[in-house]
């Protein structure tokens, strides 16, 4: 999914709220149905073209304050990734509600998004959990805590092979993203 979002030039949770949206307008399904059919070979290919053209950024947690010199390298290190000649760019509307998942506005930015019974797209590697590409089931949730000490919800997720974990809301942002699907768990 970020893939085909980074193809069409818009955000990946964009994407994920149309694709869960079953009043959706039917352009975006005449677009998917448009793609080309790829080869595996083919998508890693596609991934790592927009890996390069939209290198993961580094993400401000929630935490201790550090010091003013970390910070400073951190600034350094955050700016020569923003300085790579990219052609691409993530156009914001004013229509585009992604604010509300943004990482750092709080613990609880899925809770509405995700339940029991969600399907989200691994789109990088968990390592010795799910490998890219791999589709986890959220099969409970719980509130925990953040590493600031704040309130968060959790999700449990279920691999394929019935392995499971719990995740935070800051790694779902670098690791998932919804496909919009639900699953009956009774």
């Amino acid at each position: 999914m970020a893939d085909v979002a980074c193809r069409w030039s818009i955000r990946p949770e964009h994407l994920s709220r149309i694709a869960a949206d079953e009043q959706r307008d039917l352009k975006w399904d005449d677009l998917v149905r448009s793609l080309p059919a790829l080869t595996p070979f083919e998508q890693a290919c596609v991934t790592a073209a927009r890996l390069t053209l939209v290198p993961a950024k580094p993400r401000q947690r929630k935490g201790p304050p550090t010091s003013e010199p970390a910070q400073a390298e951190a600034g350094e290190s955050a700016s020569a990734t923003v300085q790579m000649d990219s052609p691409f760019k993530w156009e914001h509307g004013e229509d585009d509600e992604d604010e509300a998942f943004a990482p750092g506005v709080d613990g609880f930015r899925y809770s509405a998004y995700l339940s029991r019974g969600s399907e989200l797209v691994v789109v990088q590697e968990i390592n010795g959990f799910a490998r890219e590409h791999s589709i986890l089931l959220v099969i409970a949730t719980q509130v925990g805590t953040d590493p600031a000490g704040g309130a968060q919800e959790e999700y449990q997720c279920e691999s394929a092979t019935g392995d499971r974990r719990w995740i935070a809301p800051d790694q779902i942002d670098d690791w998932l993203v919804s496909n919009g699907k639900m699953r009956d768990l009774r």
